[in-house]
């Protein structure tokens, strides 16, 4: 009754705050507006959908802003670390995806900005969104937070296309025949790049993600044994610490970390723990040839 308690107040804010600070904005005049978000509050694999969208937009020749909040500071540094190079995709972090997003469409600089994340940003209008589904669409107050995992509830959005300006993708990523899938398509030495041995290799799982079992899953289809299991808040700033006192238990241990949770770690840990036996994983986004012709 607690978490019920809790979520419809969670719910009482979210609609409070829609109708007080996000109200729907003007839409951009110039780039075409990409929203990618989900239900979810975490885990559902929008920042690794937004690097392969980045790349299929900027392999078509367009230009591309990728706006990100800056409270995901580990996020940011992964997406400048990926498209390090790219002169076609620029990464920005901000508090404010809105008025950024204004900003850069001015500017005339971007054929597209893609918001990360930026689903429950009402003010986002004329946008073409992309939702990641994981489960069916939720309605009930009982699938919100914190007594579910969901941020907002079906009818906060309008998903029908032919009623509003805002248009919709829906790409399934799970079930029988899911529309996307992230896989895990290489782990590699951190210091050497050496790929991990699957044959028969156990490892300990350190990370601090949204949906940390999924990702516990996916190395276990990759074909890596667990070990022991350390989860953390996700961006969490203290993870490198946190991540120094394991090594420190367990020296002549193995472990793996996510490309995100690699981001984190700063300069003095890296040479201090050269030696150590710390292997990242590399998620990749499969979608089919036919889905990603008809995104638009």
């Amino acid at each position: 009754m607690l978490r019920l308690f809790l979520a419809l107040c969670y719910r009482a804010v979210y609609k409070l705050h829609h109708a007080l600070c996000l109200r729907p904005g003007a839409p951009l005049e110039h780039s075409k507006l990409i929203v990618v978000g989900s239900f979810r509050t975490g885990g559902a694999g929008k920042t690794p959908f937004c690097i392969w969208l980045c790349k299929h937009l900027a392999a078509q020749g367009k230009t591309v802003a990728l706006l990100a909040h800056e409270y995901a500071f580990d996020e940011i540094k992964m997406l400048r670390q990926k498209f390090a190079g790219n002169e076609s995709v620029q990464v920005f972090a901000t508090r404010n995806r809105y008025r950024l997003a204004h900003e850069l469409d001015k500017s005339c600089k971007f054929d597209c900005i893609v918001c990360d994340d930026g689903f429950e940003d009402s003010r986002l209008v004329g946008a073409t969104t992309i939702l990641l589904l994981w489960e069916s669409i939720p309605t009930k107050i009982s699938e919100l937070w914190p007594c579910g995992g969901m941020r907002s509830l079906a009818k906060d959005h309008d998903l029908d296309h032919d009623k509003s300006s805002l248009m919709v993708r829906i790409l399934r990523c799970e079930g029988g025949n899911p529309t996307i899938r992230f896989v895990i398509d290489k782990v590699l030495h951190f210091y050497s790049g050496k790929e991990f041995v699957k044959k028969n290799a156990k490892a300990n799982i350190v990370c601090g993600l949204g949906n940390p079992e999924r990702f516990c899953s996916d190395l276990q289809d990759f074909g890596i044994e667990i070990g022991h299991k350390f989860f953390f808040k996700d961006h969490s700033k203290a993870f490198a610490a946190q991540f120094e006192k394991i090594i420190q238990n367990r020296p002549q241990e193995t472990f793996v970390i996510s490309e995100k949770d690699a981001a984190r770690l700063p300069a003095e840990f890296i040479q201090k723990n050269e030696k150590s036996q710390i292997f990242v994983a590399s998620q990749t986004t499969e979608i089919s040839t036919e889905i990603a012709q008809n995104l638009f």
